[in-house]
């Protein structure tokens, strides 16, 4: 998800730009627009690469995922309710 958010962030700071260098008419004043291509570029390939370092660990390690730990105490909380027979 984070991977997802981080590429949605990096796309919109390459459609700044463009429009930047474009020379597209827009209301936002420059200083803003190159503010906004800054956050959103750096934030976005902050997330993609915190996103490629629990995927390499959570691949390196599977019982340090996460994702995992939730299946586990998911599937361990289903055979707790469960009616014994």
């Amino acid at each position: 998800m984070l991977a997802i958010v981080g590429g949605y962030l990096v796309y919109m700071a390459y459609e700044l730009l463009k429009n930047l260098i474009g020379n597209v008419p827009t209301t936002m004043p420059r200083f803003v627009q190159i503010l906004f291509i800054a956050l959103f570029a750096g934030i976005g390939i902050a997330l993609l690469v915190f996103a490629w370092k629990v995927w390499k660990k959570g691949k390196e390690d599977p019982d340090k995922n996460p994702v995992a730990l939730e299946e586990q105490e998911d599937s361990a909380t289903d055979e707790q309710k469960r009616p014994e027979k």
